[in-house]
């Protein structure tokens, strides 16, 4: 063969290298855009870095293409076992899965392909973190509830009124509240597992009953209240969409509370409902949408008026806010921070952080329940520092695989708020880190401590309180096993039992 001819043949074939080459980035091209177009307009755009490419493939993709109506894909996903015939009726009516498909085949197949081509084999460690030290001025007590051996706690919190705690277990559907005396009673039925616990006015108090722990479309949630005073009790509202989060807050400024409850909802359905002075009988103004986990009041743009700034958790999670007008009208909703949906955003708190005066943005994310379950570098604890004119930038971060909630307290009395924080979702290779106490050192610099007897349970809810009436803030945890799995890893490390709330009674003030 001539080396002229050679030479050609060598041409050619790179030439359709090229070509190749250039149609294959071509395609990832297209494949990019259309992922940011579909995908983006559900919630934010989800890089590919964000998770491996088997996840992308097995998991998260398949569920895309669910919602976007490929029938193979809802069989292949079983999206319609396992529920009711009325829970069918509604998905169906709310069209969450259509029954043609809304995207060409050919270009699902190209957001495929660029997934696979761009995300990593696996995610990266979290980064190294800080040494979390030992906690000392506690006392950690546990909780055992008679004929209950596999706790599922869905709510601790503190009544500091009447120095008691208040616990509601899934599993039975049923509250108890431990006195001062440490005596457990129970209170009256409930229709599913209270999620909070609200004071009303002195001696009246709210409990939020969920409905469904699980994804639901059905409104099963309830309002019931306790009125000491009259030693009534009632159930106020019913048939609400997941509700988990309520407070009563005079946003007209009349003298009058109003009651806001976070709907969480599940497809659709989720809200934030405004029952104005109270009035639980007249249909509620309602802002926002599915995923509402959690509200805040306050003045943010410090015009004299409370605004509402809110957390939503479902799709497009995000941290927004409604400017208050004045006369029960509010603003449209003004989003702060977007994030994507596998960041698992969960809590939230405006606590003033940094002694400037501004409200900054304290957030844990961290759920990993959903389509990803794979431990996430990104997830942790995060302090959005307030630069003002609804800026908020990131101040402070610590990597935690599982951020479930973090508190800010003034725990050590010093005059600076510390952080109390659990993580749930992911098991820890230091299952007593589970809680951590970070102490303040000023300047968003920050000590983490542990306890040990944290590894003793998993735990899903947290509150902080003064619940000896001794003048220091102590903190309780309840323990929620999820299934069967969760309670044998809990027993596999070598635990006889366990408890339903550790109790973590702070001694600050008693060894001074």
């Amino acid at each position: 063969m001539s080396l002229f001819r050679i030479s050609t043949i060598l041409v050619l074939w790179g030439g359709f290298q090229c070509n190749g080459l250039q149609a294959q980035q071509e395609a990832l091209l297209k494949g990019g855009a259309l992922a940011k177009s579909y995908c983006g307009s559900c919630h934010v755009y989800p890089s590919p870095s964000l998770l491996p490419k088997g996840i992308w493939e097995a998991h998260v993709l398949p569920q895309m293409a669910a919602l976007m109506g490929d029938q193979a894909a809802q069989d292949s996903l079983g999206i319609w076992e396992e529920k009711t015939e009325e829970e069918i009726g509604i998905i169906k009516k709310l069209g969450v899965y259509p029954a043609s498909s809304q995207i060409n085949p050919d270009d699902f197949q190209a957001i495929m392909d660029f997934y696979a081509a761009e995300a990593p084999v696996e995610l990266p460690p979290q980064k190294p973190k800080q040494k979390a030290e030992a906690l000392s001025n506690f006392t950690a007590k546990t909780l055992f509830i008679e004929g209950i051996t596999s706790p599922k706690t869905s709510l601790v919190a503190i009544n500091e009124e009447r120095r008691e705690l208040i616990i509601s277990d899934a599993r039975s559907n049923q509250l108890y509240v431990k006195d001062q005396n440490d005596e457990l009673f129970t209170l009256p039925p409930i229709s599913s597992p209270a999620v909070q616990f609200i004071k009303k006015a002195p001696y009246v108090y709210n409990f939020i009953t969920i409905g469904s722990i699980a994804p639901s479309d059905l409104s099963r949630g309830a309002l019931y209240e306790m009125d000491l005073n009259t030693n009534s009790w009632n159930k106020n509202l019913d048939q609400l969409a997941r509700p988990v989060f309520g407070i009563w807050e005079d946003l007209e400024m009349d003298g009058k509370p109003d009651l806001l409850i976070s709907n969480y909802g599940h497809n659709n359905g989720g809200n934030i409902a405004i029952y104005s002075n109270g009035t639980l009988q007249a249909k509620p103004l309602q802002l926002g949408g599915s995923g509402a986990r959690k509200i805040e009041v306050c003045d943010l743009n410090q015009d004299g008026k409370p605004d509402i700034v809110a957390l939503f958790c479902q799709g497009r999670e995000r941290l927004s806010v409604f400017y208050n007008k004045g006369n029960g009208q509010f603003d449209a909703e003004k989003i702060l921070l977007s994030f994507s949906p596998v960041m698992g955003t969960s809590y939230f708190e405006l606590q003033d952080l940094n002694g400037d005066g501004a409200l900054d943005l304290l957030v844990s994310n961290g759920d990993n329940w959903d389509y990803s379950t794979v431990a996430k570098p990104y997830h942790g604890f995060r302090i959005y520092e307030n630069k003002g004119m609804d800026n908020f930038e990131e101040a402070w971060f610590y990597p935690q695989y599982g951020a479930a909630k973090a508190m800010a307290v003034d725990i050590d009395g010093d005059g600076d708020l510390d952080l109390a924080t659990i993580a749930f979702y992911d098991e820890l290779d230091h299952p007593e880190e589970q809680f951590l106490l970070f102490e303040n050192n000023g300047d968003m610099t920050f000590q983490p401590r542990f306890i040990p007897d944290a590894a003793l349970g998993k735990w899903l809810t947290m509150d902080v309180g003064d619940l000896d009436g001794d003048g220091d803030k102590d903190i309780v945890l309840g323990s929620y096993a999820h299934n069967t799995m969760e309670y044998t890893k809990l027993l596999l490390r070598g635990l006889d039992e366990i408890p339903n709330v550790l109790i973590l009674e702070n001694n600050k003030y008693q060894k001074e």
